[in-house]
């Protein structure tokens, strides 16, 4: 699967990549104003400078590279352009990997991180609360990944941003929460011996590691929750350049923290605007998906008016699926140049749609590379991906295939404001946004998603198969 090419800086990234005093930056932006990319080229930078650095004054040790990625898949991606940007040696140490396994590396060995079994734990207890349990699986979560042990209370006060216009839990509901879910939760891990993934970046927060980190570089970062955040802070040297690449709009995963409340203050933030790697057709086709949502002073929502290129309108197939796949397979895979282009086919989840997805590709004699839960990103001639929404996060394809946008797939409360329906809102638009020539939705009449709702009829070409 090929990567990115080579692209050189533009004038909206140039100014980014002469700033390498120490310090915080965040650079935020839409999907494809070249966040990442900025992000890869300011490492090269950084890690030049700071190897002059060293050996001006005469440090002995290397200069040590820590870049981090929230999920596997952009691991290998990252990792892959990262190492065409920066030659590693003996004067630098680069390490790419996701935040789950470097904070375990600081962890002693037969650390109890039982995420699945303290999961079930806290749905027990969320059952008793009362109302929608899962509702309160999602606060409980939040409140937990947000505040660190010793401020949890601080949570029945403060500002609760994310949960949709409704308010929803009250400063008595917030107290009873506490009290009778996290408190018991936190006590039935502790009688159990097990830890949780929150307690994993707590503890990473205060490992003592022999050296730290000169560099640090987060991509995603909207995807992180603030005791996250904290812990890659608290291994940042004195003096390290840190670099936090972000874009609420694109924030698929129930975390909120504020900068100020994680220790970044009097940072320096800079925004992306320009969209290079969208038509403005494509732009136009997510902009209503979002249209309305709160995402924040670090999110931007999809902008036609900042796309350069005008391309095909996106296509929304409907019809029954292997209708909608055989479309595909002919008009997209059937005619991109896949000596240069790529083709993903992203899926809300695997499972029975991945399957029958899979099949139709091996039947047609397309040669596809899977890409989701891929730390190495794979690297032969294959030009056809199939990827989950979730992982596809911060790549970017030629053509994107979104089949089978069907109610069973996206399953929400009712209310216009509920959590899961934004979250898939996010997703949908995150997912159309990693296409640089033509988008192609599809669904089944009468089972189709709320979501197809959202679109904008006048922004695409509807096709019955």
């Amino acid at each position: 699967m090929r990567l990115l090419p080579p692209v050189p800086p533009t004038a909206e990234q140039l100014p980014l990549l002469a700033e390498n005093q120490p310090g915080v930056m965040i650079i935020r932006g839409a999907a494809g104003s070249g966040k990442t990319t900025t992000a890869l080229m300011r490492l090269s930078q950084l890690c030049a400078n700071r190897l002059q650095r060293h050996t001006r004054l005469q440090i002995q040790r290397p200069v040590r590279v820590l870049v981090l990625t929230f999920n596997r898949t952009l691991e290998g991606y990252v990792r892959a352009l990262a190492e065409e940007q920066v030659d590693a040696s003996s004067n630098l140490e680069l390490t790419v990997t996701t935040f789950a396994k470097w904070a375990l590396s600081l962890l002693p060995a037969g650390y109890p991180l039982e995420g699945k079994h303290a999961e079930s734990l806290l749905r027990g207890l969320c059952g008793g609360f009362g109302g929608d349990s899962g509702f309160v699986l999602d606060e409980v979560q939040y409140l937990l990944s947000r505040f660190p042990p010793s401020e949890v209370r601080s949570y029945i006060t403060t500002r609760r941003d994310g949960r949709g216009a409704s308010p929803r839990m009250d400063e008595t509901a917030r107290r009873r929460l506490l009290d009778t879910v996290v408190t018991p939760y936190q006590e039935a891990k502790a009688r159990a011996g097990i830890a949780d993934w929150n307690d994993q970046a707590i503890a990473a927060a205060s490992a003592s590691p022999e050296e730290k980190w000169d560099i640090i570089v987060v991509d995603e970062t909207q995807d992180f929750s603030a005791n996250e955040l904290r812990a890659m802070l608290a291994h940042a040297d004195a003096d390290a350049s840190v670099t936090f690449i972000i874009d609420a709009a694109q924030q698929i995963y129930k975390k909120g923290f504020t900068w100020k409340e994680v220790g970044v203050d009097g940072q320096q933030t800079r925004t992306l605007k320009v969209n290079y790697r969208n038509t403005k057709e494509i732009a136009a086709f997510a902009r209503p998906i979002v249209d309305g949502l709160t995402v924040g002073a670090d999110g931007l929502l999809p902008d036609l008016n900042a796309a350069a290129r005008c391309g095909p309108k996106p296509v929304v197939l409907v019809g029954k699926y292997s209708k909608q796949l055989d479309w595909a397979l002919a008009h997209v895979v059937g005619t991109a140049d896949l000596a240069t282009e790529s083709v993903a086919f992203l899926v809300f989840r695997r499972g029975r749609w991945s399957d029958t997805l899979i099949e139709g590709l091996d039947a047609a004699g397309v040669a596809w590379v899977p890409l989701t839960g891929k730390s190495e990103w794979p690297g032969g001639d294959e030009a056809v991906a199939l990827c989950t929404l979730h992982s596809a996060k911060g790549l970017e394809f030629d053509h994107v295939v979104i089949l089978g946008v069907n109610a069973e797939l996206t399953p929400h409360g009712v209310e216009d404001d509920d959590t899961e329906l934004d979250r898939y809102r996010r997703l949908l638009a995150m997912g159309i946004g990693r296409a640089r020539k033509t988008v192609t939705l599809g669904y089944k009449p009468r089972e189709e998603s709320r979501l197809i709702s959202y679109l904008d009829p006048t922004t695409f070409q509807a096709v019955r198969v």
